[in-house]
Formats: structure tokens, sequence, C-alpha cells
């Protein structure tokens, strides 16, 4: 039962540690382009790694989700259900993105008639929004998801603050900003998640099953 609950509480705090930190460098790696035929053509290898980040990202994002449920499990645990739900999504949408850039980087070699009208063709493709729609839940999710760990006391007020405050700036700034605004973004939002990976990797695994004063039930003693 130790084994098991260790096994739990690591991979819980990997987890949050890995899931927006392999963001960064995913975004490092992204070639710049504005289709992904330019990304293709001009960098496929490393289109290629990004894409596989953004996959071990959102495989990650599970553990991490789980990581919060359980210790939110208190107070915060409605912020925790609803901020896992969206944050899911968003993962899903990741691995959306991640299988499409593994598919067009194939375009680099072909004839480029041809791969362009293969990916207007897959533009066309209204289940090719399906994805990019469900990234917008991603910052939604881990919005609530924050405020959830400062409700159960996992963390200080700063760490929904910094979250809520790029997510907003996310949503209300034009596109085509500068690089490093969106480095510093994700690296603010890893160091809130990172730092509830620590804590949950410091903890002892009692500490970790050990429900909160509040779940147990009462006891009782004979007159």
């Amino acid at each position: 039962m130790s084994h098991t609950r260790r096994i739990r509480r690591v991979t819980a705090g990997i987890g949050l540690l890995g899931f927006c930190a392999v963001l960064v460098p995913q975004d490092l790696l992204d070639p710049a382009g504005n289709t992904f035929y330019d990304a293709a053509m001009s960098s496929p290898e490393l289109l290629g790694v990004s894409a596989l980040a953004l996959l071990v990202s959102a495989l990650l994002t599970v553990p991490a989700i789980c990581g919060i449920l359980h210790q939110a499990r208190d107070c915060g645990a409605m912020l925790a259900h609803l901020g896992a739900l969206f944050t899911l999504l968003g993962a899903m949408g990741h691995m959306g993105l991640a299988s499409i850039g593994l598919i067009t980087r194939s375009l680099a070699g072909g004839d480029p008639a041809q791969m362009r009208a293969f990916e207007e063709r897959l533009n066309a493709d209204p289940a090719l929004a399906i994805p990019f729609v469900l990234l917008t839940s991603f910052g939604i999710g881990t919005t609530l998801l924050a405020f959830a760990a400062w409700r159960a006391g996992l963390i200080g007020w700063w760490g929904p603050a910094i979250v809520t405050a790029v997510v907003v700036a996310h949503t209300v700034l034009p596109d085509g900003q500068p690089p490093v605004i969106t480095l510093t973004a994700l690296t603010l939002i890893a160091i809130v998640f990172g730092r509830l990976g620590i804590r949950t990797l410091a903890l002892s695994d009692n500490d970790w099953a050990q429900p909160k004063p509040s779940d147990r039930s009462p006891v009782t003693t004979s007159p």
C-alpha cells in the first residue's frame, strides 16, 4: 500500500512539474511559419520534435490533474473538478495539434504544388478546427486548477493571480506578439505548477494519503 501511494504521489508530482514546463522548450523549438507547410519546408526536424514535446506535455497533464484533484478533495473540490475537465479538453487539443504537426512534416521533399494543394484541402476540412477550439479550454482549465490549489491551501494567492493574469493577457492581446511574450507567459505558468509539483514530491506517503480532518468520519466513544 505504501509503495502504491508513493507511485501515485511521485507520478502526480512529475506531472505537475512537467506538463507546463515542457511547453517552454516546445515553444522554442516550434519553427516559426505562417502555415504548417512553411514550417515543414523550413525545419521538418524541429517541427517533429516540437510536436512530440506537445504530446509529452499532453500526457503529463493527466497525472497533474489527478494530483490536484487528490489534494483538493476537501476545499476547492468543485473548482478542481471543473478545472480538470477544461484542462483535459485543452490537452486533447494539444494532442490534435501535435498529430497535425507530425503528419504535415512529411510535406517537405514533396512536389511543392501538390503539397500546397494537400495543405489547402487539409485546412478546408471543418474537422481540423476541433483541436484549435479545444485549445481555448487549456487556459480556462489551468486557471481553475490554480484557484482550486489556492482554496486547498496548496499555494499562495500569487499562484492563481499569475495564471489568471497570463490567460487574460493572452486572450486580449492581438495575435502576432513577439515570441518572448509567449515564452514569458509559459514560464510563469510553469513556475506556478512547478511549485505545486515540488510540494507534492516533498510530501511523505502518509501525508499524501491522509485525509483532511473534515473528511474523516466522526469518532464515537461508548459511554
